[in-house]
Order: structure tokens, then C-alpha cells, then sequence
């Protein structure tokens, strides 16, 4: 999807009018991938532990300053459950482990030039992200929860992002990424067009 989006970009770039993004806003909400679940799904456990994860659920808010820099505000919520049946071989002793990832961040993006219909950046997003462990088994004393509780400083670069429009305001997004809390992502965006927009 994502190449399919990048070749009709480049053919259309010269077919459109150049956008003018100055105090243009966007508005997306995504479901991304995250390194952090696939290590999870992948992990290997005991035969009595069954790993589950969501995928990211991410809200983002961009504001452009002028038609190549846009500053903005994201924030991402992923949750992982550790199922544990029969657990240090008690029949009936089963129970979950809820970790949760909430990620917080400022982003800074840079736009390629684009057209009103195709927008394509990079950027960097530097945040934090707050582990919290939820473990529902109060009464068995011997069991460590996973140590993953606490506050990290969590940097993302967006090696390439792209917003497609069907309509003066709403289209789709995807991006590329490097570092938490995705590598992969795709939601959909409204555009708040700016008063010196040309749409």
C-alpha cells in the first residue's frame, strides 16, 4: 500500500498546484506495529504462558508553520497480557499479567513539498513512555512480575511518512519509523485546512 501510495504521489507531484500547508492543521489516529509486540509474540515462553498484545493505538496532532516545517503532539497506548494457566503447577491457579505502554512526545516534521493531495515528510519525535505492570494475582506470593515498570526516554525517527487525500480534509496516512512506540503505522487524518491554504 504504502508503494502504491509513493508512485501515485511521484506521478501526480507535477500534475497539481503545490500545497501552501501555512497554518494548515491535521489531526490522525493510527494502529501501528510495534517492535516491543512482535518481540513479545516471538518470545519464547513456557508452554503455560500465552502472550497477547494490541497494536498501537496512536492519536496525532500536526500544525504547520510554514510549507516545509510542521510541529505537533503525539500520543500512543499499547497493552500486552501474560495469561498464566496452571501456574507453578497448581491446577486452577491461573491468572494475567497486564503491561501497559503509554507514550507521550513532541514531533518536529519536515514536508517534501507535496501537492493538496499528496503530502510526503521526515522528522523526529522525542517523548516518554511510562511501562506500568498490572499483575492479577494478589494471592500467590512466590510470583515476580516482570520488571518493566518506570519511565523512559523514548526517541522515534519517521524515516518516511506519507498522507494521501480523497477530500479537502480527509485522507489516510502511513509511516515508516525507527525507535518506540512504532515501526509501522496507517490510520486516517482530517485536515483542518489554514486560512492561506489554496484548496
Amino acid at each position: 500500500m504504502i508503494l502504491m501510495l509513493m508512485c501515485l504521489s511521484f506521478t501526480t507531484l507535477n500534475e497539481i498546484n503545490a500545497q501552501n500547508l501555512t497554518s494548515e492543521s491535521v489531526l490522525g489516529i493510527n494502529m501501528g506495529l510495534s517492535l516491543a509486540g512482535v518481540l513479545f509474540n516471538l518470545a519464547e515462553l513456557e508452554d503455560d504462558i500465552t502472550v497477547s498484545n494490541n497494536p498501537a493505538i496512536q492519536l496525532t496532532y500536526d500544525y504547520a508553520i510554514n510549507d516545509v516545517i510542521s510541529i505537533g503532539a503525539a500520543g500512543s497506548y499499547q497493552r500486552y497480557v501474560l495469561s498464566y494457566t496452571n501456574y507453578d503447577g497448581v491446577e486452577n491457579q491461573d491468572f494475567d499479567v497486564k503491561i501497559a505502554r503509554t507514550n507521550v512526545a513532541a514531533r518536529a516534521l519536515f514536508h517534501y513539498g507535496g501537492n493538496e493531495k499528496i503530502d510526503l515528510y521526515s522528522g523526529v519525535r522525542l517523548g516518554l513512555t511510562n511501562w506500568s505492570v498490572d499483575v492479577g494475582a494478589d494471592n500467590i506470593t512466590d510470583f515476580v512480575p516482570p520488571q518493566s515498570a518506570g519511565i523512559f526516554f523514548a526517541p522515534q525517527l519517521v524515516a518516511f511518512g506519507i498522507k494521501g487525500y480523497f477530500s479537502p480534509n480527509f485522507g489516510v496516512n502511513a509511516e515508516l519509523s525507527v525507535g518506540a512506540p512504532h515501526y509501522f503505522s496507517m490510520g486516517i487524518s482530517y485536515r483542518f485546512l489554514g486560512k492561506n491554504n489554496n484548496n
